[in-house]
């Protein structure tokens, strides 16, 4: 598996590379989604796979955290809906 270095973008919706967002522990606890709202994004250097999309590996103050991908809440929206049109559905039988 190659690994890449490269730099991916702090947003507001997280960290972002290759289409996709995710986030880690030290993200939110240092507040970066926040920051990049109020004062702008910011490049972040990471390391990834293209063979294993699901988390990457960032660079922050010497150390290295592995960040993961944000669910796509548009695909859960509607999985959560056709469940709940499922449920309804089930109880009028």
């Amino acid at each position: 598996m190659k690994k890449i270095f490269t730099f991916a973008l702090v947003t507001p919706m997280g960290i972002y590379i290759n289409e996709l967002f995710y986030t880690c522990p030290k993200a939110i606890e240092g507040q970066w989604f926040y920051r990049a709202a109020l004062y702008g994004t910011w490049l972040l250097p990471v390391i990834y796979s293209k063979e294993a999309e699901e988390s990457i590996k960032v660079i922050y103050d010497g150390e290295i955290f592995v960040a993961n991908v944000v669910p796509d809440t548009s695909k859960i929206s509607i999985f959560i809906i056709r469940s709940i049109e499922k449920g309804i559905s089930l109880i009028g039988k």
